[in-house]
């Protein structure tokens, strides 16, 4: 049983509760969330370098000099931040909910229960690997603009409107990314879904 898995016991699952299917993410999968945040990051870095380079007197550096560049190398390690909360992350399906457990400076506890799995999908990645997405998250707060073409467009009224910025995304914690042994973790999924006990 693995360090996860015992936690897992300890102190989340519940006493009439059985763990079906558990498993980690695929750590090269993970580094792909926010890719674009590394290109970014390391434009900037480019940049701020070649800033730095042609600057012929080179003087003390000011705050906001050393925060863009803290931002941008913090854009730039996108994937190492991603594989280090890979490695800390744990998945886990019962008979009664699914379970995403991030274990790190805190705990956070995804839970998901058969009512919250409202875009369940499949997608196999070569041999039994693969992921299994659970939902699509949405921005909660609608914004002033979006709430004006709502009011004023005929037809938008209660839908998303995706070029106002709240279209749906996909969130590490939306799924079950890079998972090996995908078919157990399908099959167990399924159950919980149409309430297999």
């Amino acid at each position: 049983m693995s360090p996860a898995e015992n936690y897992f016991r300890k102190n989340y699952l519940w006493p009439e509760e059985t763990i079906k299917w558990s498993g980690y993410p695929g750590l090269a999968r993970v580094m792909v969330f926010n890719w674009w945040f590394c290109i970014v990051g390391w434009f900037m870095c480019a940049f701020l370098f070649m800033l730095w380079l042609t600057t012929p007197e080179v003087g003390t550096l000011r705050l906001p000099e050393i925060l863009l560049v803290l931002f941008s190398l913090w854009l730039a390690l996108t994937p190492l931040r991603y594989v280090l909360r890979g490695r800390q992350t744990a998945y886990f399906v019962t008979d009664k909910r699914a379970v995403i457990l991030e274990k790190g400076f805190r705990i956070r506890e995804t839970v998901f229960h058969p009512p919250d799995i409202t875009d369940y999908k499949l997608i196999r990645r070569g041999g039994d690997q693969g992921d299994l997405r659970l939902r699509w998250s949405k921005n909660r707060v609608k914004n002033a603009y979006q709430e004006d073409k709502e009011k004023w467009v005929p037809g938008l009224s209660g839908g998303i409107v995706a070029w106002s910025g709240s279209a749906p995304f996909l969130s590490y914690n939306d799924g079950f990314w890079g998972v090996g042994n995908i078919s157990a973790a399908n099959t167990a999924l399924n159950d919980l879904i149409n309430n297999k006990v």
